[in-house]
Parts: C-alpha cells; sequence; structure tokens
C-alpha cells in the first residue's frame, strides 16, 4: 500500500518518533509496497519539467564498506537520540554494514552519517581474483551455462553480507534484515543466516534479535537425512526482498553460487519475537533425487533479480521460482516446483494455493533459462474479463499475464504442450528479466539484459504484443529495474540505473521512452557522476530525491535549488554597523539600516505567496506573515537561517495547511501551530522563535530565506 503518513509517537530509545513536514512518502519495502509495481505516486516535488541537467543533479554521496545491492529504504522523521528530528535513508552492505543517513543534507558533526552498525564478518568471495574460503564451483557464471570448476563465486565479490533488501515496520521502529557471516573457529570457517530487528532511530537490536536461520521440511530429496531436508546457511543465499504480511517476516532464499545441493526457500518469522514458525516453511524442492533428476538434482532457487515476494490483500505470497526439478505434474502428488509461477496461502501455515509450471519447464531447466531470474509484480485490478492479474518474466524474455484468482484457465497447473493462462508474448520480446518490471498509467516497464528499455499497453488487462515505446539507450547485463515517481496519474518519471563503470542514472519521461529527459552523464565536469555500477541497483524516489546504490558508495539526487525562489529577510542587533556585505545591508535603499528589514535580493516573487515580516518582538522572535495568492493545494512553506551570507542555509520552521507551522530545528517555536486551510487572499500570522538569540552578546546577525513549493 502506498504511504502518506501522518505522525507517530513512540516512546524511545525500542521506538522512535514521526512527524512530517510535508506530505511525506515512506518507502519502506522493495519497490514501494508488496505489489512490487516500483510506482510512488505521491512525489509533489520531482516532474518532467525540472528535471534536467539545469536544475536537477546529484547533491551529495556517501562513501560505505561495501558494495550496495539491497535498495536503499527512506523513513521520515526519525527521533535520533542526540540529533533530532531527522528524515533518513537505510543503506546495507555486502560488508554487513547497515548506514542510517540523513535523508536530506550532510550537515552535523558526522556529515550527515546518523549511525552505522556491522552485523558480522562477511564472507569473502574473492581478492584480486583469489578465490577464499569456500570451495565451492559455479554451475553458472552471469547466465551462461558453461560450467566453472574455478572455485570462483564470481558474480558477487569480493563479499557476500547483505544481499537481500531489508524491510522497515514503521509501527515498531524496526528495520529486519538477513545478514551473512563467515565466521573462523579453530581454523574452520562456519557460515550462518541470521535475522536482525534494529531499532531505526539507534540501530541497536531490538529485544529477540538476532536470531540464528534454521528450518526444516518432510522430504526425500538429495541432501535429505531420515525423511528430513534441513536449511543448509552454506549452501544458502538471501537474495530476495524481505517482506512483512499478516504480522510475520518472509525472508526467501536461493542458492550460493548456484552451487549444489541447494533449494529454494521460504521461511516464516514471527514479527515480534523472531521465532521461526515451524508450520511457516516452504521448500521448492524437497523430493527431488540425483536418481530421478541427475546431477543437478533440487534446485529452485527463489532470486527474482532482487525482487520481493508480492502480497495480496488476503495476505497470499506470490513469486516465481528458478531452474529446478519439477515433480508436481497434474494428479502426481509431486512437489517440487522448478520454473513455476506460486501462490501460497498463509492463513494456517504455507500452503499452495495455486501455481502454474511453464510448458517447456525441461527445457528451461537443461539450458539454464530459469523462469525465476526476473520478480513479478502484482497488477492494480483491471476491468477486463480477469481482473486480478499478476505479470512477470525470465531469461528466456517471454511476459506472462496470469490470473490471481485461478492461475490456469483450465484445471492443468502443468500442459507439456503450451501454457494455459491469461496470456503471454513471444520469447524475446524483450531481453532476459533478471530484474523486475514497473507499472504506471496503463504501462508496463521492463529493461531486459543486453536490450533498452521497452514500455508495453496494458488496457482492459490485456498487455501489447509489442512495445509502444522503447529507449534509445541500451541496458547490458542484467538490464535494469525501473522505478516511477509520479504526482496521481500526472509528472510520470521513469527510472533507471545502468550498470556500467561509472553507473548512470537515466530519466525518462512516462509514456514516453523515446524521451530521456535526464542522465547523470550529462552535466559539465563529471557533476553528478556515480561510481562503478553494481547488478540489479534500483533507484529509490522519495519526497523529491532519488537514492542510488553503488560499489562502495551511495549517491542523493534532488533540486539542485529545490525552492528556486526566495524571499531574503535580515536580522541585526548592531543597527548602526550591521556588518552585512552587499544590498542586505541596507535592502529597501532608503539610507537608514534598521533593526529588521527584507530584501527581495535576487528572486522578484516568491511563487504563489506574498510574505511580509512585521516587528522585532523580542530578541530572536519575529513576526512572519504570508499571504496565499492562489487556489493552489498542498503548498509548503519554508524558513530557512543561517549566520552569514554564503553559508550554509537550514530549515528553521515548515508550514503545510495539513499540519500547522513544524519545527525543524532543536528550540525552534512557533506560535501559531494549528493547521489552518488558508484561503485565496489571506494571511496567516505566526511569531517565529529562532534558537540564536539576536539581543545576545556577540550574536552577530542572522539572515532568513522563504520559499514555497
Amino acid at each position: 500500500m502506498k504511504q502518506n503518513l501522518a505522525f507517530t509517537v513512540l516512546g524511545i530509545p525500542l521506538f522512535f518518533t514521526v512527524t512530517l513536514a510535508m506530505a511525506q512518502v515512506n518507502i519502506l519495502t522493495y519497490h514501494t509496497d508488496n505489489s512490487r509495481d516500483g510506482q510512488n505516486t505521491n512525489e509533489i516535488i520531482l516532474s518532467p519539467a525540472n528535471v534536467n541537467a539545469s536544475t536537477f543533479g546529484k547533491l551529495f554521496s556517501h562513501a560505505v564498506d561495501g558494495y550496495v545491492y539491497a535498495q536503499p529504504l527512506y523513513a521520515s522523521g526519525v527521533n535520533i537520540p542526540g540529533q533530532g528530528m531527522h528524515n533518513v535513508f537505510y543503506v546495507a552492505t555486502e560488508h554487513d554494514t547497515i548506514y542510517a543517513f540523513d535523508a536530506d543534507n550532510t550537515n552535523g558533526p558526522s556529515g550527515g552519517v546518523l549511525w552505522q552498525t556491522n552485523l558480522g564478518p562477511y564472507a569473502v568471495t574473492t581478492i584480486a581474483g583469489v578465490y577464499t574460503n569456500k570451495n565451492f564451483g559455479c554451475r553458472y557464471n552471469n547466465g551462461v551455462s558453461t560450467p566453472d570448476n574455478s572455485g570462483q563465486y564470481t558474480d558477487i565479490v569480493p563479499s557476500v553480507g547483505v544481499t537481500g533488501t531489508p524491510v522497515i515496520d514503521l509501527a515498531s521502529g524496526t528495520l529486519y534484515v538477513d545478514a551473512f557471516t563467515g565466521e573462523i573457529s579453530g581454523g574452520v570457517t562456519n557460515y550462518y543466516h541470521r535475522i536482525h530487528a534494529l531499532n531505526l532511530a539507534t540501530g541497536a537490536e531490538q529485544p529477540n534479535s538476532p536470531v540464528v536461520v534454521t528450518a526444516s521440511v518432510p522430504g526425500t530429496g538429495v541432501d535429505s537425512v531420515s525423511g528430513v531436508v534441513t536449511f543448509n546457511a552454506t549452501q544458502s543465499l538471501q537474495r530476495g526482498a524481505l517482506t512483512l504480511a499478516g504480522g510475520k517476516l518472509f525472508v526467501p532464499y536461493t542458492g550460493y553460487a548456484d552451487t549444489d545441493p541447494y533449494h529454494g526457500w521460504v521461511i516464516g518469522f514471527d514479527q515480534v519475537t523472531l521465532q521461526q514458525l515451524t508450520n511457516y516453511v516452504f521448500n521448492t524442492t524437497p523430493n527431488a533425487t540425483v536418481a530421478t533428476f541427475g546431477a543437478h538434482a533440487a534446485e529452485g532457487g527463489i532470486w527474482g533479480g532482487g525482487g520481493g515476494i508480492a502480497v495480496d490483500a488476503n495476505t497470499n505470497l506470490y513469486f516465481e521460482v528458478a531452474n529446478g526439478s519439477f515433480s508436481a505434474t497434474n494428479g502426481s502428488g509431486g512437489i517440487d516446483f522448478g520454473d513455476s509461477f506460486m501462490k501460497l496461502s498463509t492463513t494456517n501455515g504455507l500452503a499452495v494455493a495455486d501455481y502454474f509450471t511453464v510448458f517447456n519447464q525441461a527445457s528451461l531447466q537443461s539450458g539454464d533459462l530459469d523462469l525465476g531470474s526476473g520478480g513479478l509484480i502484482l497488477l492494480p485490478v483491471q476491468t477486463g474479463s480477469y481482473t486480478n492479474l499478476l505479470l512477470g518474466a525470465g531469461k528466456q524474455g517471454k511476459i506472462y499475464v496470469v490470473d490471481r484468482d485461478q492461475f490456469t484457465l483450465d484445471t492443468h497447473h502443468f500442459d507439456n504442450a503450451f501454457d494455459s493462462v491469461v496470456q503471454t508474448t513471444s520469447s524475446g520480446v524483450i531481453g532476459g528479466s533478471f530484474g523486475t518490471p514497473a507499472y504506471f498509467n496503463g504501462e508496463i516497464y521492463y529493461g531486459g539484459t543486453s536490450d533498452k528499455l521497452k514500455a508495453f499497453s496494458l488496457t482492459a488487462g490485456v498487455l501489447s504484443g509489442s512495445p509502444v515505446s522503447t529507449a534509445s539507450r541500451s541496458y547490458g547485463f542484467p538490464g535494469a529495474t525501473p522505478s516511477v515517481s509520479a504526482n496521481g496519474t500526472n509528472n510520470g518519471i521513469v527510472w533507471a540505473v545502468q550498470n556500467a563503470g561509472p553507473a548512470v542514472l537515466v530519466a525518462y519521461a512516462a509514456g514516453n521512452l523515446t524521451s530521456e529527459i535526464y542522465n547523470s552523464s550529462q552535466a559539465a565536469g563529471n557533476r553528478d557522476q556515480l561510481a562503478s555500477g553494481v547488478k540489479f541497483a534500483v533507484p529509490m524516489v522519495a519526497n523529491g530525491k532519488v537514492y542510488v546504490g553503488n560499489q562502495l558508495s551511495v549517491s542523493v539526487f534532488g533540486l539542485l535549488d529545490p525552492y528556486l525562489n526566495w524571499k531574503y529577510f535580515y536580522f541585526g542587533n548592531n543597527a548602526t554597523n550591521p556588518s552585512v556585505a552587499g544590498d542586505l545591508a541596507d535592502p529597501d535603499g532608503d539610507g537608514v539600516v534598521n533593526l529588521m528589514e527584507y530584501a527581495l535580493a535576487t528572486s522578484p516573487t516568491v511563487p504563489n505567496a506574498t510574505p511580509s515580516v512585521t516587528g522585532l518582538v523580542v530578541g530572536n522572535q519575529f513576526q512572519f506573515n504570508f499571504h496565499r495568492n492562489t487556489s493552489a493545494t498542498n503548498l509548503t512553506y519554508v524558513v530557512q537561517t543561517t549566520g552569514a551570507l554564503g553559508g550554509t542555509w537550514t530549515n528553521l520552521m515548515t508550514y503545510t495547511t495539513a499540519l500547522g507551522w513544524v519545527a525543524n530545528v532543536a528550540g525552534a517555536t512557533a506560535s501559531e501551530s494549528t493547521p489552518q486551510s488558508v484561503p485565496p487572499n489571506q494571511y496567516v500570522a505566526a511569531t517565529i522563535t529562532d534558537p540564536a538569540d539576536l539581543t545576545a552578546s556577540g550574536a552577530g546577525s542572522r539572515f532568513y530565506r522563504l520559499a514555497v513549493h
């Protein structure tokens, strides 16, 4: 569900405070929400009109200690102990470190780093081409079905730690994450997956955290013992995004480096106690034996290109299974589900509610053409014959449209001659899918490997058989997972990251991919340049900014001046010698410098408002009025302050009609804090208090500016 939240107050230190200075959107899970459709339709700042190289670009970057495969997440108004209220974005690295960064700037003593915590020693893969720790050989290398017996894990280098995107529960102030560790004891390296529940405000472990991942199911397959298949952390990679649904945390697993034997797993945990719920465990290939299926028996990983398990309103779980053994032919009683779309009910444990297996499963398995290399999405309710649909693709570049209410159109879940589903496209209509598509305004956006970003129309539940628009830029391996930002159905932008050295953030006008409105290599002097890319990087868009993870860094993009038009005000405690440079010393030009004057400086107007400042009340208080002269809604009024021209401007107070005045720094107050509907041509007044006392000895001067957006 898209979130546009008001403030919530919870206790500290176990919890945190959320206060929204404007209509903030929180991105708490992979690809925006549990439909995984990737559209944030509450973006009121960015639009195709202002996303260009002149007004939009990289605001700042942070170095991190490992590669960032997981998508960044965003929570607004988090009360960080000792540091006040911050909008925060969270980043997880392959070095098992979680960072909390200020989402808006790098101010403060730690340069915008609010906290960071390491969850243990990461597993080393390769360093300078030399394999260490795990003596495994990869079955496949980057999707090429050529055995790699070198013993190197070449896909994720040089370390494996946190790979799957965490998930946030805002109500309890908790971030959930799976950390993979390689821990040396007595000269032997042991490998573990642990589920951590971290406090959003501090990074500390919540009660009951962490827990070591363990699970088992009945089975007679390749690695079973006495009729039981047991989760093997050493053989398992946590690739897919974590999912919260129905008070439970669901975590998917696949194979580490495609190294046999392995399985796909979905393991459920109690959201509060982190207890592993024994009846909430699903194994994709529990009965696959070498005798029946050969050397690559079992498998069936849940990769999804990093995508998350999708969840419907009834908390059913949906995902695709990759290469693996398949025995669930109609009426056979088999329970091995290689190359299948899966629907699991969660009512009384995890149980198969429906499935669909592609007709050419055997050839996909033998040719390493996984269905489950890509992630699926749940589509909004359609108006055609089939209203509840899901959509997904795999390495063969064939898009499947499936009815969520009944996966197949007949009673067969599998037919070796054809796919009995709502619709399929031809193979190769997109490059192989190693990511998740996005949906917006009746179009599906796919970024296939070694292909261009493509848009397909979706009308009354029917997908166009060929693209309705195609971008000019080519994306290599593994393609791109696009995200969409929009204000309702307007101002749609499709965002994608090109995996290259350096990576490139690209923006397109939604509905017309031939219009590339921005890319991070455009600006002169490498102004917006990113670090080298990583596979599966997903741009996260929230509240006027775009957050991108890469190799050893994370970057934040936004409007270079988010307000563009400002009114400037000057306050000083020395009327005869204010020590102010330029025309702000006497802004009205009357030859008299008053205690308080205001100037128009470089902007003659502030859009949608005529502000005024009247009367220095006492010391650090002043009366502020704004005059709304427009019928526009959702306007935000921001007062910023600085101690010197050319210094850093910081937000002092913010006004919205929903929340009234909200303080942005400790000590700032306003006498009028009741939200008001401000009709056109009416004034709203407030007495603003700045923590900087202008009457104090040596206080010097303060400067203020107002903008509206």
